[in-house]
């Protein structure tokens, strides 16, 4: 990253590497945002009562009894699913006293404090304002940065009619899926701390996050080959010559180091660990392995490599052939901490021997499921037996996205998707639109019918037939186009919190090992079409729905409609495949009954990291 000119916000404490005015700019949008998204849980997870807003026109108040106080809300719209759109300003009015601007997440929590539950406990409250406070300050780092980015992406790719999408799949660019995938690192769409880094100075921020396109430095540790255990996709397979065979170079001087040390090779495994994992974490999570000569953390042994979307997830030279490498991080970003399980390097490389059967057997439904295979898992074995420390010392490799492209083929990060063009500062959703099936209403329409149904033959069938529920929300997929810019596959990753239900498995001629009873394999399918549902229908399909239709300004029914006619499709088609009983009781669950809406803002109330479930109305009913 060049360098810019610091500024020193002494309101925050926080020194940003932008201009005054793209601060300013960048402040001004990250409240926006953090108000916006923090109103929307309270509302969404019912901790404030929307039933009681009283409108006028475009004010809204909102009554808070408890407290003897109201909130005023200039242009408040709340969607099907909760989704709250604000055009104005927020206000509270305490009785007796002058209106208080409400300026952004933390204000607001301060305001209804006494109406939240348990009375907003002092302890969880201050908590969960820190987190609100450092997802709002690294939010004005990310939106601050981007302008400079975005001028820069302009005088590299643009021209007077160029869109972003077509002029990068053009321009010869070695991995332009990773780019995408950075400059859509905006953050969930429902999480209130959705840029919340805690543990990471600002530094560290723009050091370590994709939204910065870093450049890190990723060190090879050596593991005594019998302290670990690892897990191939292919069933068996000899880690220390997979890793040579992908990482020559650095294979070639991590065994020169262990020769240097006196130690033979082969009684080793390669390691490779995050940064901020390898300096802060490891030394002394795992002292006592380090003094027993069981990890040999090296001074000069790396390779260099840059995150995707997920932050823990890197590319190593941002390649668009080498494996990626998913590795722990013990720090809590977003709402959890994100290590990397056990359960996750063995079940990850099963999970992908059993999609590539059921893709086999399907013909991937029609073409239109894909999925990035998690070749290789490896964890420390804890000699307690637990996994709370060997969470900390893993790795997975899954394949690289950017291998399914083609000639006419062309994957793209859904979650880029919502992210302004560089060049127009539209979604870019609407290049796809435009260069599909014209920049209009229709072809707004035209499009997410084609993307909808794409995603629900591939995700609803693999449900549908085989009981599999993929967390297919907006960082774990790619679209994938053709040659003319047409949705026509989903290509899924990420198989961490996928779900099985095991009967439904089982009826269909397969089986898979779990790695623990309770993980995985589910005989109950509600927690397995709660997967569904939030993943895919909500945070997916729904929210893009929303998205063209504001971007168009076309009333959402049309969306709506699309989505429930195809998902209705798959459902009529499969019918023959699917138990009579599964059938309709999936299918009034999906478009009849309420659907489960997880509460972000209730779990980190109470300090969980275990999914909080609400109820909401289904949107399709």
């Amino acid at each position: 990253m060049n360098a810019i000119p610091k500024r020193h916000d002494t309101a925050h404490g926080t020194d940003h590497p932008f201009d005054a005015v793209a601060t300013e700019l960048a402040w001004s949008e990250a409240r926006r945002r953090s108000l916006q998204r923090t109103l929307q849980a309270l509302f969404r997870e019912h901790i404030l009562n929307r039933d009681q807003l009283i409108t006028e026109g475009a004010v809204s108040w909102l009554p808070l009894w408890s407290q003897q106080g109201m909130l005023r809300f200039d242009g408040l719209a709340i969607g099907r699913i909760g989704d709250c759109r604000l055009a104005g300003c927020v206000s509270y009015y305490a009785t007796g006293e002058r209106p208080q601007p409400v300026t952004h997440a933390a204000v607001l929590l301060a305001c209804v404090a006494p109406s939240l539950p348990d009375r907003g406990r002092g302890a969880d409250l201050q908590r969960l304002v820190h987190e609100l406070d450092n997802s709002l300050a690294n939010d004005v780092l990310c939106l601050g940065y981007r302008r400079t980015w975005a001028q820069a992406l302009r005088a590299q790719l643009g021209a007077a009619d160029a869109r972003f999408i077509a002029a990068l799949r053009q321009s010869g660019h070695p991995n332009p899926a990773l780019l995408l995938e950075q400059w859509g690192t905006l953050g969930h769409p429902w999480h209130p701390t959705f840029k919340t880094k805690l543990g990471l100075s600002p530094d560290e921020v723009l050091a370590l996050s994709p939204e910065f396109q870093p450049t890190l430095s990723v060190p090879l540790a050596a593991l005594r080959a019998d302290k670990a255990r690892v897990t191939f996709a292919d069933g068996t397979g000899d880690y220390a010559t997979w890793f040579a065979r992908h990482f020559p170079q650095a294979a070639q001087r991590w065994t020169a180091g262990l020769v240097a040390l006196g130690e033979a090779p082969d009684d080793w495994l390669p390691l490779p660990l995050h940064p901020f994992q390898a300096s802060r974490v490891i030394p002394q999570k795992f002292a006592a392995e380090i003094a027993q000569g069981d990890l040999v953390l090296f001074d000069d042994i790396a390779l260099d490599a840059t995150p995707t979307m997920s932050f823990r997830t890197v590319v190593p030279n941002g390649s668009p052939v080498l494996p990626h490498l998913k590795l722990p991080v013990s720090l809590r970003l977003t709402s959890v901490q994100r290590t990397v399980s056990p359960k996750s390097t063995v079940m990850g490389p099963r999970i992908t021997r059993l999609l590539a059967t059921v893709l086999d057997l399907e013909g991937g439904f029609g073409g239109t499921l894909d999925v990035v295979r998690e070749e290789v898992g490896l964890h420390y074995i804890d000699p307690h037996g637990g996994d709370d420390r060997a969470r900390h010392l893993a790795i997975l490799y899954r394949d690289n996205p950017m291998a399914k492209a083609g000639a006419t083929r062309f994957p793209v990060p859904v979650g880029a998707l919502f992210a302004e063009s560089p060049f127009s500062g539209r979604p870019l959703a609407t290049e796809l639109v435009a260069l599909a099936y014209g920049d209009h209403a229709n072809g707004a329409v035209a499009y997410f019918e084609q993307h909808a149904r794409t995603v629900l033959t591939a995700l609803l069938s693999a449900y549908l037939v085989y009981g599999i529920a993929f967390e297919a929300h907006q960082q774990n997929s790619f679209i994938v186009l053709d040659g003319v810019y047409a949705p026509v596959q989903l290509l899924a990753r990420d198989f961490g919190d996928l779900r099985i239900h095991g009967p439904t498995l089982s009826r269909a001629g397969l089986v898979i090992e779990p790695y623990r009873a309770g993980f995985t394999v589910y005989d109950d399918d509600a927690p397995v079409r709660d997967k569904l549902l939030h993943a895919v229908l909500l945070c997916h399909l729904a929210e893009l729905a929303l998205l063209l239709a504001r971007a168009y300004g076309h009333p959402e029914r049309y969306f709506w409609d699309v989505l429930r006619r195809e998902i209705d499709r798959v459902f009529s088609s499969l019918r023959p495949r699917v138990d009579a009983r599964r059938w309709h009781a999936e299918r009034a669950a999906l478009l009849e009954h309420d659907w489960p809406a997880k509460a972000f803002l209730r779990m980190r109330m109470s300090d969980t990291q275990d999914d909080v479930h609400g109820t909401m109305g289904n949107p399709l009913a």
